[in-house]
C-alpha cells in the first residue's frame, strides 16, 4: 500500500522544524548581540559620568591646555555614544527582522502540523469507511449463504 499524505508530510514538517530551529538561533545570536551593545553603551555612558565627575571636582588650576584636551575628549567621547547608538540600533533593527523570520518559520511549522492532523483525520474516516463497507458485504454475503443453505 502507498504511503499515506500525512507520512509523506512528515518529511516536510522535519524541514520546516529545522529552518524554524536555524531560525531561532540566528534570533537567540542576535538577542546576544543586542545584549552586548547596551552593555558596551551602559558601560561608555558610565565612563564618560565617572569622568565628567572627576573633572568636575578639579575647579581649580585649570590650565587652558588641559581645558582644551578636556573639551576634545569630552567631544570624542559624544562622538562614540552616538555611533555605539547607532550600532545598537542596527543590531535592535537585525533582531526584530530575525524575530520575524522565527515566527514566519514556527507559523509554517504549525501550518503543517495542522495539516497532518487533518490529513490524518480524513485518512481515519476513509478506512473506517472502506473497514464498515467490506463488513456490509461480509455480513450480506454470510446472509446470502445462509438463505442458499436454507
Amino acid at each position: 500500500m502507498a504511503e499515506s499524505r500525512a507520512k509523506r508530510m512528515q518529511v516536510v514538517l522535519t524541514l520546516a522544524e529545522r529552518a524554524e530551529e536555524a531560525a531561532g538561533q540566528q534570533l537567540s545570536q542576535a538577542q546576544a548581540q543586542v545584549a552586548a551593545e547596551v552593555e558596551q553603551l551602559r558601560q561608555l555612558d558610565e565612563y564618560a559620568a565617572q569622568y565628567l565627575a572627576i573633572y568636575g571636582e578639579r575647579k581649580t588650576g585649570v590650565r587652558p591646555h588641559e581645558l582644551i584636551a578636556y573639551s576634545g575628549f569630552i567631544q570624542r567621547l559624544g562622538d562614540a555614544r552616538k555611533e555605539q547608538e547607532a550600532r545598537l540600533k542596527r543590531f535592535q533593527q537585525q533582531l526584530e527582522r530575525l524575530r520575524q523570520a522565527w515566527r514566519v518559520a514556527h507559523q509554517k511549522c504549525e501550518s503543517i502540523k495542522e495539516l497532518i492532523l487533518r490529513l490524518q483525520h480524513e485518512e481515519n474516516a476513509l478506512m473506517e469507511k472502506r473497514l464498515q463497507k467490506e463488513l456490509d458485504e461480509l455480513v450480506g454475503q454470510a446472509y446470502v449463504r445462509r438463505e442458499q443453505v436454507d
